[in-house]
C-alpha cells in the first residue's frame, strides 16, 4: 500500500493521496543540496506508486460490477429481439456491404439452441464476475461474448461493444486482486485503474476535439439540427416544439465545454462534484433526446465510480446498511 507522509497505509491512495517518500529530507522551508539531489528519485517514486503499486480494490470492484450490469442490461435488450438479431430470420447486411463501408466479414450467425448456450454464457459470466467467482474466466468469457456481439451485427453494437470489449480486455489481462494479509481487504495494481481513468478522459477529449474540429464552432444550430433526425425521441420531439432556439445554442456550447474539460474536471479533487453533477446530466439529455442512447448513458455513468475512493464507497456502503 502506499505510505503516506507518517510512514503508515494510505487506504485511499489513488489519485487523492500524495505519498512523500522522503518526508525528513523535502519538509525543510530551505532544502538541503541533499534534498534537491534526491528529489528526482523522488519523484520517480511517486509517480510509481501512482501508476504501479497495490491499491485498495474496492473501488475497482464497485466499477467492474456496475460496467457489467450495463452491459447485461443492453444484451438484454437485444436478446428480446434474438431471432433479427443472431439469427438468419433477421435482417443481416453482407459480407460485401459490410466491406464497402470498411467493416471486415461478419462471424456466422446462431441457431436457436445456440442463441440459448449464449445467452447463459452471458449472463452466467456476468453473475460470475459481480459475485467474484471465476474472476478471471468471467472477464475473458465476458470479452469474448461483447466481441461476438459486435462481430456477428455491427450495426447493431456501434459503439456499445466496442467499449466493453476494450475494457474487458484490459480487466482479464490486467494482474488479478488479492487478498492483503494485514487488513484482509483486496488490492491491486493501481495500473487498471489509472489506464481505465484515462481511458474515460480520452474519450471526453476526443469527442470535443472532434466536434471543435467539425461544425460545432462554426455554426449555433448543430444539436438543434441533430437532434431532429432518426435517433429523435418524444422528449426531443416536444422540446423542439417548446424550447427557444438559443437553449439548444446554450445546451451546444455547454456540451463542448464539458468534453473539453472533463479530464481537468475529473482529476482535479475539488472540481469532481461538478463534473459528476454535469456529466450525468449530459448523459441524462443524451438519454432523453436520443432513442436507445440510455444504454450508452449509463455505461459512461459506471466510469464515474473509479473516481469515488474505496473509503468514500464504504462510507456510502454504511450509509445505505443504516436505512
Amino acid at each position: 500500500a502506499l505510505m503516506d507522509t507518517h510512514g503508515k497505509h494510505s487506504p485511499g491512495g489513488g489519485m487523492d493521496s500524495h505519498p512523500n517518500p522522503f518526508p525528513h529530507e523535502c519538509s525543510s522551508v530551505v532544502p538541503s543540496l541533499f534534498s534537491r539531489m534526491k528529489a528526482p528519485e523522488s519523484h520517480r517514486r511517486r509517480f510509481a506508486a501512482f501508476w504501479l503499486e497495490p491499491q485498495d480494490a474496492l473501488r475497482m470492484r464497485v466499477f467492474e460490477s456496475l460496467f457489467t450490469i450495463t452491459f447485461l442490461l443492453w444484451m438484454g435488450r437485444c436478446f428480446l429481439s434474438w431471432q433479427e438479431w443472431l439469427t438468419a430470420d433477421g435482417f443481416h447486411l453482407t459480407k460485401e456491404e459490410l466491406n464497402a463501408m470498411g467493416y471486415p466479414a461478419p462471424w456466422p450467425l446462431l441457431a436457436g439452441w445456440q442463441v440459448v448456450l449464449f445467452a447463459v454464457a452471458t449472463f452466467g459470466a456476468g453473475a460470475l464476475l459481480i459475485a467474484n467467482l471465476g474472476r478471471r474466466f468471467a472477464l475473458i468469457l465476458l470479452f469474448l461474448c461483447a466481441l461476438y456481439a459486435q462481430r456477428v451485427d455491427y450495426m447493431s453494437a456501434f459503439t456499445m461493444s466496442k467499449l466493453y470489449i476494450g475494457v474487458y480486455a484490459l480487466m482479464a489481462l490486467a494482474p488479478g486482486m488479492v487478498r492483503d494479509a494485514a487488513t484482509g481487504r483486496l488490492v491491486q495494481s493501481a495500473a487498471l485503474l489509472r489506464v481505465i481513468q484515462c481511458t474515460l478522459f480520452l474519450q471526453y477529449l476526443a469527442a470535443g476535439l472532434a466536434k471543435a474540429e467539425g461544425d460545432w464552432l462554426k455554426y449555433n444550430d448543430v444539436l438543434w439540427s441533430q437532434v431532429q433526425g432518426v435517433y429523435r425521441t418524444n422528449f426531443a420531439a416536444f422540446a423542439l416544439r417548446h424550447l427557444p432556439k438559443w437553449a439548444w445554442t446554450v445546451q451546444q456550447y455547454g456540451s463542448l465545454a464539458f468534453e473539453l474539460t472533463a479530464p481537468l474536471l475529473f482529476t482535479i479533487r475539488r472540481f469532481r462534484p461538478v463534473a459528476f453533477v454535469v456529466g450525468i446530466g449530459f448523459h441524462l439529455m443524451i438519454a432523453l433526446l436520443m432513442k436507445d442512447l440510455i444504454f450508452f448513458s449509463i455505461q459512461m455513468w459506471a466510469f464515474y465510480a473509479l473516481f469515488i475512493t474505496s473509503d468514500e464507497w464504504r462510507r456510502i456502503g454504511n450509509w445505505v446498511r443504516a436505512r
